[in-house]
């Protein structure tokens, strides 16, 4: 019996995390925001955690209990509902969740429509703990309704990411009764031993609520659900068809391609939706939000273009709404709103990807609020809505973000206090957006503001200084900083860098490689700095090597280690591709397969850093096909060394793209040679149309490399 691939799909994978931010086991449908998952402790390892503080309809929280359960009317009350799970006798997919809660012998069923809960629960449960905001109106009406308008009350590090107000209208397949009722919880008694429980959720309305009831519960069973959340997931993984290697490494494919498209998230409902940026119900079928742009930019974003370019259209409209809403293009789209989050105006980027790559859009609109970001809004880290400082002033003056001098205290107001300046990195990834915005102003015959902008995307190269070989500090009089490029910038590098170091940073030039090679000395400085990068151990100054664990504690996002190359930071995923650009692209297939096989595998720590939604997950899917977005706004790919003997991807409009490569998945790393439909193809280069038109992509692979394919 053929297995489809919604089943080869591990949720659990990444739940254990190498140092930073678990993952969770997310039962959901793409892009859509219902989003089931046990609650733990808050920042707890998943996999590691036992104790179930509840489930979620919206942002309320749900336990199950039995007879016995007393009444309550707080939350620490709900402790007598907590419980215990064993992982080992789970059965989670990314459509439907079983889970045995021990303490009480029930067990829980969950699965999700577009816009609505399931749950199922049976083995004794009779009793139902709600818990809510103390703002919120909880009424069960005589119809057996209960109805729930729930005010967020904006506590917490991830409120952002919650919508204020939530309607919710909660059903069960047989009748319930009110047990108790307090300001923040109440409890609910059920006919029988099972129940189902559906619960439809509406950030518009009491109306919008019942609407969603309507269409997506009402004369559905909870089976009938998860049998419409199957057959999403199955369609959908099943444009991604491969073979070759073994069952684990599918399982960890799949299971990226599921984590590709979490984000953005739709919150059109039905003809209207809320936005969190003016707080209005708009007309429309389609708002998203949620997005982590300084991760996602760099290959979620790519590969959702490249599976599914309608809805990336309908995604970055979304964008320019928000933009019409206040004013400026966000840098990070939260569902309240823009978040001051990491560096970077990236919006830039995924516009300049859908020009290049022939989406239809307003680019004009786009292009009015990417400019607006560029010339009047502040580049510092974790700032938005922030005016120009003597900083940037400094930035666009002379050519680089400043850092302070040795020893010198911070004295600009506007600094964030904790994540500093990170002035090389702010640089560099400002050169980037602005080499971004040139491609827009070239596409709408701006001509000046073309040249402008390509000066601008240029200004990297004041930040490398030649004598140390690496991108460096300077302060606001133009003078070098002093730097130790491993251990240098304090805490995560933030004085001078983000998360990581200058070994990493040298590399941030996505729009221009050339460039930064003939600034390196030629293609083989340029090797040989990259060998460095990955062959470096940790060590001070010219010291003997040492262990990683002072690296470590210094930089905790650096993981994934090899050398000073970081897999578990997205600033990396671009750098083993570099070969490519230097003559060496037998070490880019080298590099490639060494970290997916040693970093992304079938198991709680198969993903070596924070997955961010979906950034990390989509380099894994993309360098598993076997190609990579080296730069988005530039309409190709670096190609490298695919996992599997073949792929097959199936485009939005039919066409299928497959990649061949026999013995890839025995192990077989080295290109030989290569065609493309049929036609000899010696360069590491893919163009997108190639890739959008179907077609086939024909490697020939062996286990000692070629050291001349692909050279020019």
């Amino acid at each position: 019996m053929k297995t489809s691939p919604a089943d080869l799909v591990n949720p659990y994978i990444g739940t254990l995390p190498h140092l930073l931010q678990t993952t969770r086991p997310e039962v959901m449908l793409p892009h859509c925001y219902p989003k089931i998952y046990p609650y733990f402790d808050a920042n707890s390892d998943y996999y590691c955690n036992e104790i179930v503080k509840g489930f979620p309809i919206g942002g309320v929280k749900i336990l199950p209990g039995t007879a016995g359960a007393e009444s309550m009317d707080s939350t620490e009350a709900a402790k007598a509902f907590f419980n215990t799970i064993d992982h080992s006798r789970e059965d989670c997919r990314p459509y439907y969740n079983r889970i045995e809660l021990e303490d009480n012998d029930i067990v829980v069923e969950y699965t999700v429509s577009e816009h609505a809960y399931a749950y199922r629960f049976s083995g004794g449960a009779k009793r139902l703990a709600v818990l809510y905001t103390e703002s919120s109106e909880v009424n069960l009406g005589a119809d057996g309704v209960l109805r729930i308008h729930m005010v967020n009350d904006g506590a917490g590090r991830f409120a952002r990411r919650s919508l204020a107000n939530e309607y919710l209208r909660i059903t069960s397949n047989v009748p319930f009764k009110e047990v108790s009722k307090g300001k923040t919880c109440a409890v609910y008694e059920f006919e029988g031993d099972a129940f189902e429980l559906f619960g439809a959720v509406s950030y518009i309305s009491v109306d919008k609520a019942d609407e969603i009831y309507a269409k997506e519960i009402k004369g559905r069973s909870f089976d009938d659900i998860k049998t419409h959340a199957f057959d999403v997931w199955d369609a959908f993984l099943s444009r991604f068809k491969v073979s070759g290697n073994d069952k684990n490494t599918q399982i960890a494919f799949y299971t990226a391609v599921y984590r590709s498209f979490q984000r953005m998230v739709n919150y059109g409902e039905y003809g209207k939706f809320y936005s969190g940026y003016d707080k209005q119900v708009h007309d429309g079928d389609f708002f998203y939000s949620n997005d982590n742009t300084w991760d996602t930019f760099r290959s979620m974003h790519p590969l959702q273009l490249l599976v599914e370019p309608e809805r990336q259209v309908d995604l970055l409209k979304s964008y320019i709404m928000m933009y019409e809403q206040t004013g400026l293009m966000p840098s990070v789209p939260g569902v309240n709103g823009d978040m001051p989050v990491m560096i970077g105006f990236h919006a830039a980027a995924l516009f300049a990807d859908a020009a290049a790559k022939g989406l239809d859009l307003d680019y004009e609109k786009a292009y009015e609020g990417i400019r607006k970001n560029a010339m009047e809004q502040s580049i510092l880290p974790w700032v938005c809505n922030q005016g120009l400082t003597e900083l940037d002033k400094c930035y666009l003056e002379k050519g680089f973000f400043p850092a302070l001098k040795n020893g010198q205290e911070e004295y600009v107001p506007e600094v964030h206090k904790s994540e500093r300046r990170q002035s090389v990195a702010v640089t560099l990834e400002h050169c980037y957006d602005d080499w971004c915005a040139a491609q827009l102003a070239k596409k709408l015959g701006k001509t000046d503001d073309y040249t402008m902008f390509m000066k601008r995307a240029d200004f990297y190269k004041k930040s490398y200084n030649k004598e140390v070989g690496f991108m460096m500090p300077r302060d606001i009089d133009g003078n070098w900083v002093e730097c130790d490029p491993m251990w240098g910038g304090g805490q995560g590098g933030r004085d001078y860098y983000t998360e990581n170091n200058a070994y990493t940073y040298n590399w941030s030039v996505f729009h221009d490689m050339p460039g930064l090679v003939e600034l390196m000395g030629g293609d083989k400085a340029t090797e040989k700095k990259l060998d460095e990068l990955f062959t470096t151990g940790v060590r001070r100054g010219n010291g003997p090597p040492m262990s990683k664990f002072p690296y470590m504690a210094q930089f905790p996002d650096a993981t994934g280690l090899m050398g000073q190359f970081s897999m578990g930071n997205e600033p990396d995923f671009h750098i083993p591709y570099t070969y490519n650009y230097c003559g060496a692209p037998w070490k880019t297939q080298k590099r490639i397969r060494d970290c997916m096989d040693i970093w992304f595998t079938n198991s709680p720590t198969g993903i070596c850093g924070d997955e961010d939604g979906g950034a990390m997950s989509s380099f894994y899917v993309f360098s598993a096909m076997g190609f990579y977005p080296y730069c988005p706004g530039k309409d190709e790919y670096m190609i490298g060394a695919p996992l599997f003997d073949s792929v097959e991807l199936t485009l939005s409009d039919g066409k299928v793209f497959k990649i061949t490569a026999d013995g890839a998945g025995d192990g077989a790393r080295y290109i030989q040679s290569a065609t493309l439909n049929g036609k000899d193809h010696n360069s590491a280069i893919l163009k997108h149309a190639d890739v959008a038109a179907g077609g086939e992509l024909k490697l020939v692979m062996g286990r000692r490399p070629n050291k001349t394919w692909g050279v020019k």
